[in-house]
């Protein structure tokens, strides 16, 4: 009984002691329940933001991309819609004090690490109707036309056939006074082609000659194709493009003179090595090829560019001039294989030597090199009825056979006519094919190049979903936040980053 008043004492200061232990254990959890709810209605308002992707480029490019300019509204917008959300979401016992937006993650950062991501993580290849994979099989990955061994067996031809119509004029076998250099040569079938000596033969050469000066691409363009009025200028938007300057021509054009053998010989070959460079960039050229429109394929009836693959291949300012350039460089690449062709072909080749002989009758040694020299414009003429055909949806056989060889000198004339007798090659490649391969070669400027693509179409003030203030430098991909809240009279402050 003496102890009672002790037991009481000590249970009453047990029990404070307890409550003093709970009160700060509500409090703690109190603190962090409000702290975990800050840090999910942060979470949920960033999501919203993402959510404000535009919708355009993701429906038709498979790229999620938020604008940080918010329309023109600026960066402030995104951090007051998200300080207006989580106000909201808090409720009233909390007052958000601030949001302030870090780290971004841009979509050309590092040159271009973000949009080479979705290339390869958003898009299934493996579902396309153009791949890489069929191109390779088709050409047996085969992007050297001519070997230095055929070359060089024409010159040991040239340097034959030369020194034996010497020996026959001069009596003599072999004579090395005898013997004719390529220029010299060259210089005479120049001479000669100039005037019509035999009365009969008329220099292909010439013939070609007029319808280069007329513009070969523009003889090819069907009639159904329309192409754009606009113009991508230096000013303006499409002065704020991502890529920077016009493109450089890969392989140039045929010199299509065909006077000078070792030019020739120099076209046959400027084609060559894209194989290697179709395998590094496979993903992205088949990206390519199903997003865009190109000559033969318009998926979209309202882009700033009617022929886009070629704009990502040439890197022009216009239609017309992306045009002119994939053709001329269709037209190199056929050219070597189709000369390859022809140097294995004897028939042909007996043909070339009977116009070359009847137009050096002036000066027979220079036959040799005109005969080759033919054979190169025969080769020429033949590609340009490749690229009419596949401008016009055909596909063309890779490797040219007698039965698949179409044309003849006079065939520049009557293209049209041809195409009614010829049919497509399953094992061949269409139009489409030989952008992916150009485009292929682009190296980094493709990337840069579809980004204006997007631009360019997104900003059209009359395009459903347009928005003629986004601009690829205000792309993000992911963001940081950083909030601070008040909750009784404790500050919390937050940081939290979200992405795609």
């Amino acid at each position: 009984m003496k102890n009672r008043g002790y037991v009481t004492i000590f249970l009453s200061l047990m029990l404070v002691v307890m409550l003093i232990v709970v009160t700060a254990v509500l409090k703690i959890s109190s603190e962090e329940g409000a702290k975990s709810k800050v840090v999910t209605a942060t979470s949920s308002a960033m999501s919203s933001e993402l959510a404000n992707y535009n919708r355009l480029i993701f429906d038709r490019y498979h790229i999620l991309l938020l604008d940080k300019n918010s329309s023109g509204l600026g960066e402030g917008a995104m951090e007051e819609d998200m300080e207006e959300l989580l106000q909201i979401d808090l409720g009233d016992d909390f007052t958000v004090n601030s949001v302030q937006l870090s780290g971004s993650t841009y979509l050309m950062d590092n040159n271009l690490s973000e949009f080479k991501s979705q290339i390869r993580d958003n898009f299934k290849y493996e579902a396309l109707s153009y791949t890489v994979d069929k191109i390779i099989e088709k050409t047996g990955s085969q992007d050297d036309p001519v070997d230095e061994e055929d070359l060089d067996a024409m010159e040991q031809d040239i340097s034959e056939e030369k020194q034996r119509i010497s020996a026959e004029e001069s009596g003599s076998e072999g004579d090395s006074s005898d013997y004719i250099s390529n220029e010299d040569s060259e210089n005479a079938s120049k001479d000669d082609s100039n005037s019509d000596s035999t009365g009969e033969v008329t220099d292909p050469r010439d013939t070609l000659k007029t319808y280069t000066d007329a513009g070969i691409a523009s003889i090819l363009l069907p009639s159904n194709v329309t192409l754009s009025e606009n113009r991508i200028s230096t000013s303006g938007q499409s002065g704020e493009l991502p890529s920077t300057g016009r493109g450089v021509s890969l392989f140039g054009e045929v010199d299509t003179s065909f006077d000078s053998l070792d030019r020739m010989e120099l076209d046959t070959g400027k084609s060559s090595g894209w194989g290697s460079s179709l395998l590094t960039y496979m993903e992205t050229v088949m990206y390519g090829a199903e997003c865009f429109n190109c000559l033969t394929d318009q998926k979209y009836d309202d882009t700033y560019l009617n022929l886009e693959m070629e704009y990502i291949v040439a890197g022009e300012d216009s239609d017309g001039a992306n045009y002119k350039k994939v053709v001329n460089e269709i037209l190199l690449i056929r050219f070597g294989f189709n000369f390859a062709y022809i140097l294995t072909d004897n028939t042909k080749q007996e043909e070339c030597e009977a116009v070359a002989t009847a137009l050096t009758v002036e000066f027979p040694p220079a036959m040799p090199v005109v005969k080759y020299l033919l054979m190169g414009c025969w080769s020429y003429i033949e590609s340009v009825m490749d690229v009419y055909m596949l401008v016009r949806g055909h596909s063309v056989p890779f490797w040219k056979s007698s039965t698949s060889w179409l044309t003849d000198f006079e065939s520049l004339a009557h293209l049209s006519e041809l195409e009614s007798g010829a049919s497509d090659d399953e094992s061949g490649l269409d139009y489409k094919e030989y952008l992916m391969i150009l485009m292929a070669l682009q190296g980094d400027d493709m990337y840069y190049r579809m980004l204006d693509l997007m631009q360019l179409n997104v900003t059209q003030s009359d395009i459903e979903g347009g928005d003629t203030t986004f601009r690829m430098r205000n792309a993000i991909t992911a963001f940081g936040a950083d909030i601070s809240v008040s909750y009784k009279g404790k500050e919390i402050d937050v940081h939290e980053e979200s992405g795609y």
